[in-house]
């Protein structure tokens, strides 16, 4: 009963934070980057579970995916948008320094899943230390896209 309500707390999460994915500079921005970091997300988490990695025991819709839709749709997306919302006009240390600050939490997080609860298991060799590194390597990949996306936008506007 407890794992159903963390998966459906991460879909509650995600309706109530939804409109904070907004900021400016505009739709524009924040809307690809989004479908972008869920696409990745997606991608990432259908391959561990696929080869086997990563197992969700309790998830919303078992017979639909294998995946955990409210975590890498909702949770882990928003994070990845907020990060870059706040480094958005940072400089590289800075950037760095929120990198940190945004991924421990959403490790431990991982790590609280996995070893508490029903809703995460890592198999074979996948430790909390990979799940933590390609928390990192999400973060950084969609600040990348920020960045694409502000020189597009740019560019757009300069023509």
């Amino acid at each position: 009963m407890m794992d159903r309500l963390i998966v459906i707390s991460g879909i509650i999460f995600g309706i109530i934070s939804f409109p904070s994915l907004f900021k400016k500079p505009s739709a524009k921005v924040w809307l690809p980057l989004i479908v972008t970091s869920g696409l990745v997300n997606y991608l990432f988490d259908k391959t561990l579970v696929k080869t086997g990695k990563v197992k969700y025991p309790v998830r919303l819709f078992p017979r639909l995916t294998k995946i955990n839709i409210a975590y890498d749709f909702f949770v882990c997306t928003y994070l990845s948008i907020w990060y870059c919302q706040s480094t958005m006009n940072a400089s590289l240390p800075e950037i760095v320094r929120k990198l940190i600050i945004f991924s421990l939490p959403q490790g431990i997080y991982e790590i609280i899943l996995e070893r508490k609860t029903n809703t995460l298991k890592f198999r074979e060799s996948w430790k909390w230390l990979h799940s933590f590194f390609l928390v990192v390597v999400v973060k950084i990949i969609s600040r990348s896209m920020l960045f694409l996306f502000l020189k597009k936008k740019d560019k757009d506007f300069n023509v």
